[in-house]
């Protein structure tokens, strides 16, 4: 039987998920594929390993089905671009039921940090993620997808997930609102597909049974050229009936330009020079619209705002904000009590304003980001390398290039922020090669501890999460003919280096490389390491709770 085709997503429901962060859909596929796989989790979690961790795909290989469903491919493809890639973090979220009357329970939409049963995953408090073990940045235009799939039915009693419609452009999520909160009911089969940085939370469960919820990341590894899904009109019209409560036409307006190609349209505002330090004042609002509209009006102005982004960047110089905060501190989780407090975190990196404004604005920024690579102070060494990673394949290979000299720094900070940029940019030949080293030769002092993600357990280093987002740098590139030869010797070499989701990265890029070299060594590596599904299960039939 042929495979269907993807069920791509029209000009409305883009748009509404640029606005809101997010949508629902139903994935159609039969009832009893949800079942079956809502028995397989409860068998696993109750009864066998009591934590699959990133263990979901070989434990329950019926979850597949989901993942390569006509809807799921079709939503994630027309976001994330056709060439999308799932990363190799996927985890069960189960919210156990409360073992306290529920009655007591003081619980609303908007309650933060309600108690849960215990032996839940799910977190009640509102955060927004980090990916997985390993700290990257975060991007307002579209390159994470957290897919969030609930295989049975969860009324409003046994919790459903909570989502913060619009909060995908925060900083912060110290000036959320009860209006944005998006909590409702679910039916077995319904994903919530969420841009990665939208703010969500666990819900308790008062009913008596378990309740299941499966997060999948999926990324894009190429900045768009064109519209990717059934697109019909160039003209933006903000949807009927948001969730959110922030009206920011000027933002929508330019990232709906981006997802389809126009990366460095025309000027739009209807601002004048004059107007930009009124703007630029805007910026520094507590209030997420007023700052985001007075953010995305200086990116619409242009090359006339360059040089007052460019000074708003260098004031941030020389606060040591590239030190990540204790696990303690608010500001790990992108939540300190400044709300202009950018911090690099083992968890996010989340830039500063200026450096998302620059990167948007395009190739007119390049002649005053170029020489802010070489910056004295790392802050804005990480920040400068994000906005060339943002401006993307308009970047000439000299350039990239000198972004991979970055690879070089002392400080895995610097490394880290400029191999996530690299992720974007026509590099060449020498920057694979420093890419390598760092692949597969150590440093004692990169051994420290760093999980970005501490509740989810592992034993994740600095050395771990640079050679995770040096992998992604090789694979999203791994389609490029002129550096088949080289990509492929890096990735063959650095395959055999256990590295936690490393290799999991670098046997997608060598099937895309797809010679019989290549996929050899992926067979051979992979081969040992499959998971036997059947020999956990006993051989009499079973009853699912």
């Amino acid at each position: 039987m042929s495979e269907q085709a993807p069920v791509l997503l029209n000009d409305e429901q883009v748009q509404r998920f640029i606005a809101d962060g997010m949508l629902v859909l139903d994935v159609n596929l039969p009832s009893a594929l949800h079942t079956k796989i809502t028995e397989e989790l409860h068998f696993s979690l109750k009864e066998e390993s009591r934590w699959l961790g990133d263990n979901l795909l070989p434990r329950v290989p019926q979850i597949n089905e989901v993942l390569s469903s006509p809807i799921v491919t079709g939503a994630i493809s027309s976001l994330l671009g056709p060439d999308f890639a799932w990363a190799p973090h996927r985890f069960p979220h189960n919210s156990e039921p409360l073992e306290a009357d529920a009655s007591n329970l003081e619980f609303n939409a908007f309650t933060n940090g309600p108690k849960m049963g215990k032996g839940s995953i799910s977190g009640s408090g509102w955060h927004q993620d980090g990916h997985s073990k390993a700290a990257r940045s975060r991007w307002h235009t579209f390159k994470a997808i957290n897919m969030f799939y609930f295989p049975h039915d969860v009324p409003l009693e046994m919790g459903p997930t909570r989502l913060l419609a619009g909060s995908h452009l925060y900083a912060t999520l110290r000036e959320i609102v009860p209006e944005q909160v998006m909590f409702q009911p679910v039916k077995a089969g319904t994903v919530v597909i969420a841009d990665f940085d939208v703010g969500h939370a666990g819900s308790p469960n008062v009913t008596e049974s378990s309740r299941y919820m499966l997060k999948f990341v999926a990324l894009r590894n190429n900045a768009p050229d064109t519209a990717s899904w059934d697109h019909r009109t160039a003209e933006w019209h903000t949807p009927r009936n948001l969730q959110t409560p922030q009206h920011v036409p000027a933002c929508w307006q330019v990232l709906w330009d981006w997802l389809r190609g126009e990366q460095f349209p025309a000027a739009r505002s209807e601002r004048q020079v004059a107007d930009i330090p009124v703007l630029l004042e805007g910026m520094n609002a507590k209030d997420n619209e007023v700052r985001l509209n007075a953010m995305y009006e200086l990116i619409q102005l242009g090359e006339a705002a360059i040089s007052a982004l460019v000074a708003r960047l260098l004031s941030t110089a020389g606060q040591d904000r590239f030190e990540s905060p204790a696990l303690a501190d608010p500001g790990y989780y992108a939540m300190s009590t400044d709300h202009l407090e950018r911090r690099f975190s083992q968890r996010q990196f989340v830039p500063e304003d200026a450096a998302i404004a620059l990167g948007l604005i395009g190739e007119d920024s390049l002649s005053a980001l170029v020489p802010m690579l070489d910056h004295a102070d790392p802050w804005i060494r990480i920040n400068t390398v994000y906005a060339v990673g943002e401006v993307g394949r308009a970047v000439p290979r000299a350039v990239a290039d000198q972004v991979g000299e970055l690879l070089d720094d002392d400080l895995h900070q610097v490394v880290r922020a400029a191999a996530d940029a690299l992720c974007w940019l026509d590099y060449g030949p020498a920057t694979i090669a420093r890419a390598l080293r760092l692949l597969t030769n150590s440093r004692a002092d990169w051994q420290v501890g760093a999980m970005g993600e501490p509740k989810l357990g592992g034993a994740w280093s600095i050395e771990n999460h640079l050679r995770y987002v040096l992998a992604w740098m090789l694979r999203s590139h791994a389609d490029r003919i002129e550096l088949q030869q080289e990509l492929e010797d890096a990735m063959l070499q650095a395959l055999p280096v256990e590295s936690g989701y490393t290799p999991s990265v670098l046997c997608q890029g060598l099937e895309l490389i797809g010679t019989n070299r290549s996929l050899k060594a992926v067979i051979k590596y992979l081969q040992p390491r499959r998971w036997d599904a059947f020999s956990f299960k006993p051989p009499a039939n079973r009853a699912a709770a």
